[in-house]
C-alpha cells in the first residue's frame, strides 16, 4: 500500500490535554490486511508478526476492537484473529468470543507513538500473546488519560488502536 502524496500530514492529539500522541501521519483509506504469522524469521531476526500499518500512516478501523468480548451467536464459528475481530475461546461455554469493543479506532504503527505514550500500570497482561486483549493499555504521556490499546502479541498484528473519543486529528 502506498500513501497518497497529497494526503495532508496530521498528528493525533490527546482530547484531554491537547498533547501530541504520534509523530506526523498521513491518512490511508483502509486498514491493510493483517500479515499472517508464519513463524519464519523477519529481516531483523525477530519472529513477530509485522505491523499492519506502515510507519507514518494511520487509518480508521470500522470493526469492533478489543475488549469487551461477547459470545458469537454461532458456537461453531471461527475467523482470523486480529484486533478488529479478535477470536478467543469462551471459557464459560462452547464456541468463541468476539470483540464488542469500540468501533472507528485510529490505527497506527506502534513506533509512531514512541516517546508519546506510557503503559497503563493498572492493566495486568501476562505473556506475549495477550498484550492488548484486556483492553486499553496505553496512557497519554502528558496527562495520563487512557487513549489507546497496543496490540503486540507474538502471533497477532503489531499495531496501536487509539480510542476515537480520546484523541483528535489535527495539523502538526
Amino acid at each position: 500500500m502506498t500513501t497518497p502524496p497529497s494526503a495532508p500530514v496530521r498528528v493525533l492529539r490527546c482530547a484531554a490535554c491537547d498533547r501530541p500522541l504520534t509523530e506526523p501521519l498521513r491518512l490511508v483509506p483502509d486498514v491493510p490486511e493483517c500479515p499472517r504469522y508464519t513463524g519464519q524469521k523477519n529481516a531483523d531476526g525477530s519472529r513477530d508478526v509485522p505491523s499492519t500499518m506502515p510507519r507514518g500512516t494511520y487509518a480508521v478501523d470500522p470493526l469492533p476492537c478489543g475488549a469487551p468480548y461477547v459470545p458469537h451467536p454461532d458456537p461453531e464459528w471461527m475467523d482470523v484473529a486480529r484486533p478488529g475481530n479478535t477470536v478467543r475461546l469462551d471459557p464459560d461455554g462452547p464456541g468463541c468470543l468476539v470483540s464488542a469493543g469500540p468501533r472507528d479506532t485510529l490505527v497506527v504503527h506502534p513506533e509512531d507513538t514512541r516517546w508519546y505514550l506510557s503503559p497503563d500500570p493498572a492493566v495486568q497482561e501476562f505473556g506475549c500473546c495477550e498484550v492488548g486483549r484486556a483492553g486499553p493499555n496505553e496512557l497519554c504521556g502528558g496527562c495520563g488519560a487512557v487513549v489507546a490499546t497496543l496490540f503486540a502479541g507474538c502471533t497477532g498484528p503489531y499495531e496501536t488502536h487509539f480510542l476515537p473519543d480520546a484523541v483528535r486529528v489535527a495539523a502538526p
